[in-house]
């Protein structure tokens, strides 16, 4: 018995760290894109059938009612906890809408057309499925696990972490205001990019590279000093790197 939770103990560190290790850029670019979702006021969609039907009620509550003083409540809903079937699927949805579709396994069919209907109503959509899942979405983070328990653990903490970062950006309201289409965000490109700090604040830092500068929230990385060599993505530096790396 001993052996068999240790097994289980490591599979579960396993895969939260492998799933950390593999989404973190795609996670700051979706809390980017959420932050300024809600910010244009958009709601917050939530979808999950069977077991994933209370992760979707637990997603809708943690953005509703944020158990940390002063972060603000933004607008959320599971439509799957409506017994009155009159937020049942898509049926609130409107463009520039968020939805969030949950499957502990690696698909759902009603979790797929939630999303295909919400990408047509032109929603931001985002998806957490297991092993093998690979729905349409703009934002999709595979769990690298056939365990649907092992992976709704591992989901609940990366809505958890959803959660936090689009609260960093809120916190920041410039990065929700930048320009990506006209080439002013220097951190919103497919790649992380390594900028050297060249001033520190109360939880952000201004940083440069090529000439250009930015202010990214410093969050993930806590204290940062002038002439550190950072990497940054969608406004928020990710970790620290070789002094090298920036020019």
């Amino acid at each position: 018995m001993r052996q068999r939770l240790q097994a289980m103990l490591v599979e579960r560190e396993h895969a939260l760290s492998a799933t950390l290790a593999a989404e973190k850029d795609g996670i700051a670019r979706a809390c980017h894109a959420m932050a300024r979702a809600f910010a244009a006021g958009g709601t917050l969609h939530a979808l999950g059938t069977g077991a994933a039907a209370s992760d979707a009620a637990h997603v809708a509550v943690e953005f509703m009612h944020p158990v940390i003083v002063g972060k603000r409540a933004l607008p959320a809903l599971a439509p799957t906890n409506d017994v009155t079937g009159a937020t049942s699927g898509p049926a609130l949805l409107r463009s520039g809408d968020i939805a969030l579709g949950l499957v502990h396994a690696a698909e759902d069919p009603a979790v797929t057309r939630f999303l295909e209907e919400a990408h047509r109503r032109g929603a931001l959509t985002l998806a957490l499925t297991g092993a093998g899942g690979a729905p349409r979405a703009d934002h999709v983070f595979v769990v690298p696990s056939g365990d649907p328990q092992v992976v709704q653990e591992v989901q609940e903490t990366v809505y958890h972490v959803l959660w936090e970062l689009v609260h960093v950006f809120f916190e920041h309201a410039g990065l929700l205001e930048e320009d990506c289409s006209e080439g002013a965000c220097l951190t919103c490109g497919d790649v992380a990019v390594a900028a050297r700090v060249v001033d520190v604040a109360d939880g952000t830092a201004l940083v440069e590279a090529e000439g250009r500068r930015e202010e990214v929230a410093t969050d993930l990385l806590g204290a940062v000093a002038v002439g550190d060599v950072v990497l940054c993505h969608a406004g928020v530096a990710l970790q620290r790197a070789d002094a090298g790396e920036a020019g």
